[in-house]
């Protein structure tokens, strides 16, 4: 035979488009290391492909993960609580989204048995939680000589305080022009709050407050000229010209900040910061954020750290000679599509694998993903080399995993080359439950379908959770927005932004005590 030729035979029209995967060649893959979870350590770890609750092949490549499953399918215990035991088997860092509690409850022993950094951001009892304050990081790039960089991480922030109402409302412009007269406001507030006065309350009460809307204009003249506060600032002030206009802007921004007005507990606990995100790529750290299921009142805080720790890990991997963080991070998302949608998603998933990053995404089905990201779920989606599929009634989610997994050729009682699913719609639906049954697409392999073990049936070691502890919760200093206003017409302090108009030396000479950033 023609070498040639038989380098391309399988291509040949007519030939079996797709089949089975059999246990040998998943095992056999490059990317599947074999791994006994009731070691002391692991050497990899990754999504769970095959398992008999001790002897487990898992994909320990950079690769990225996406779990279908509706609710009840157990996409927790047969795919999350595992794959956070074998994380911190393997030494690595990781960050939980955690709806129910039920991650920490499960594996935060295990975690502090091997002397882990953990870390719990508990928004369901937000006495037991760390404090973590979103503007001190963006508060200290900003004043540390990385503009841009603070100016970026707080644009983020506050994208993900105006997200849920762009989305369920048809008055776009007054949501962006709120946004805009927001943005002025925050930028004016980081610039010329000390340390101690920077947190979320603090700048609510001074953007909602009486004085602030009445000496707008003088607020706009405290600032430099060319400042992106300034610019942002004066297309709102123009709409004072038309009283209604102006007053459509502003209504909507009281409700940006009702989740930190009505919960003073909730102000103190984002105060202050009792941990450095920074760390997460230096040592093992185990990160659980808890947010509560039943109601989605705290879930934009959650796609905020996200987002914001996206963004700063990035940056100390490219401090590193190889680019990559020197602890590998795994992000594992549980309840995903229930988190607002995380800005440049799409972006990020390209991005973090070359970084030494992993996403592990959970989701109930293709239409809440589509719902919550648009187009971009097809990117974030393709970027997934592992799909793993428990169970559901979607028929749009059902078809695209029939049709992923590819025709087979028969021929019919009349002899004619018919073609049909691998899988049909039907038998997708009828995947075992109670034998752990997942369909798995991983990479370029055929398709497979395994049986999980549950988290019970594991032979991991383990301890009890750790016991949460009450914190006592800090104090919040106030901010003098007036005494700041009037500093500055008097000429005792210099123009908002000149620093960044003019160079942040400038600022450095007026204010030595607030930079303090390495």
């Amino acid at each position: 035979m023609n070498t040639e030729s038989h380098k391309y035979e399988r291509y040949v029209p007519g030939s079996d488009e797709s089949r089975w995967a059999d246990s040998d060649e998943i095992k056999k893959a490059y990317t599947v290391k074999r791994i006994n979870v009731a070691d002391d350590n692991c050497h990899a770890c990754g999504l769970p492909i095959i398992s008999d609750g001790r002897m487990t092949y898992v994909d320990d490549s950079d690769t990225h993960s996406l779990v279908f499953g509706s609710t009840g399918s157990k996409k927790t215990r047969l795919f999350g609580m595992p794959l956070i035991n074998m994380f911190v088997l393997a030494g690595e860092s990781f960050i939980a989204a955690d709806p129910k509690g039920e991650l920490y409850q499960k594996t935060s022993g295990l975690a502090a048995a091997k002397g882990y950094n953990t870390i719990v951001l508990n928004f369901r009892d937000l006495t037991k939680s760390a404090f973590w304050n979103p503007l001190m990081i963006p508060y200290e790039l900003y004043h540390g000589g990385k503009t841009d960089d603070g100016v970026s991480l707080i644009n983020d922030f506050l994208t993900q305080l105006a997200e849920p109402y762009r989305v369920n409302t048809k008055e776009v412009y007054w949501i962006e022009m709120a946004y805009s007269l927001t943005l002025a406001y925050l930028l004016f507030f980081i610039e010329t709050a000390a340390p101690e006065e920077v947190s979320i309350i603090n700048f609510a009460n001074f953007f909602l407050s009486k004085s602030s809307a009445d000496n707008a204009e003088e607020i706009f003249e405290c600032m430099a000229e060319g400042s992106i506060a300034r610019m942002n600032l004066k297309g709102t002030l123009a709409s004072k010209q038309s009283e209604k206009t102006y007053s459509s802007i502003v209504s909507c921004v009281p409700p940006m900040f009702s989740a930190f007005i009505i919960r003073k507990t909730l102000c103190q606990v984002l105060s202050r910061s009792s941990f450095d995100v920074r760390d997460i790529g230096r040592e093992k750290t185990a990160i659980y954020i808890i947010v509560p299921d039943e109601k989605t009142t705290f879930n934009f805080l959650a796609a905020a750290f996200i987002k914001q720790t996206y963004e700063l890990l990035i940056h100390e991997a490219q401090q590193q000679e190889n680019k990559k963080l020197p602890v590998r991070l795994n992000l594992m998302l549980d309840e995903f599509c229930n988190i607002p949608a995380i800005p440049d998603m799409p972006s990020m998933i390209s991005a973090a694998r070359s970084r030494n990053m992993r996403f592990f995404l959970m989701a109930q089905g293709m239409d809440q993903l589509l719902h919550k990201y648009g187009k971009d779920a097809n990117t974030i989606i393709g970027n997934c080399e592992n799909l793993a599929f428990l169970t559901s009634k979607e028929y749009g989610l059902l078809s695209e995993i029939s049709n992923l997994c590819g025709n087979v050729d028969y021929h019919d009682s009349n002899g004619s080359l018919q073609s049909r699913p691998l899988i049909s719609t039907s038998k997708l639906q009828r995947l075992k439950k109670e034998k752990g049954e997942a369909l798995i697409l991983h990479g370029r392999h055929y398709p497979f379908v395994t049986e999980l073990p549950d988290i019970d049936d594991y032979a991991f070691k383990t301890y009890p959770p750790i016991e949460a502890k009450e914190r006592k919760l800090p104090e919040i200093v106030p901010y003098k927005a007036d005494e700041v206003v009037c500093e500055i017409i008097n000429g005792k302090r210099p123009v908002a932004f000149s620093a960044e108009v003019y160079g942040r030396d400038i600022f450095a000479k007026c204010y030595p005590d607030n930079v303090n950033i390495n």
